[in-house]
């Protein structure tokens, strides 16, 4: 799906912005295996890789940056991504280096670089990291028939 910018030109979307669904795989497997070696984050992902995180995730980066719904068709939408961050116990300092690790992940691959572009992929980070935090606290509710969010270039 392409917006218009303010002067109605044709604008890509962030996923299309991004280099679409191989790009965000790279950035995935990034991310997740700076996840498996960080002394911080192995608390809560461990060291044992898990086939499927990569193209779920990849999967999720699709759907929340504007590309086909595939989190949804394939894992389950909003509700499934809270239910995999039940009872995960996110700290503070898990959260806040996560956001660093995925920045540190999508330099690695080449994700886009230009500023506005950065500036709403690092808000979506850290919306979507106080969210996991909340609901991966024990006893949290993780039930939702909301939609998957689609982040923009507009701020919310």
């Amino acid at each position: 799906m392409t917006t218009t910018d303010s002067s109605g030109a044709p604008r890509p979307t962030l996923y299309e912005h991004a280099g679409g669904r191989p790009m965000l795989r790279q950035l995935a497997e990034a991310q997740y295996r700076r996840c498996l070696t960080d002394p911080i984050l192995i608390e809560i992902f461990g060291t044992e890789s898990h086939p499927s995180h990569v193209d779920q995730l990849a999967d999720w980066l699709t759907e929340v940056l504007g590309g086909p719904p595939l989190y949804t068709e394939q894992h389950g939408g909003h509700g499934g991504l809270l239910k995999r961050h039940a009872n995960l116990a996110i700290q503070d300092r898990h959260r806040a280096r996560f956001v660093e690790v995925f920045i540190e992940a999508a330099d690695e691959v080449g994700l886009p670089a230009d500023r506005q572009f950065r500036q709403r992929f690092l808000d979506y980070l850290e919306w979507g990291s106080n969210i996991a935090q909340e609901v991966s606290q024990p006893g949290a509710d993780t039930s939702s028939n909301d939609p998957v969010p689609v982040w923009t270039w507009e701020p919310s």
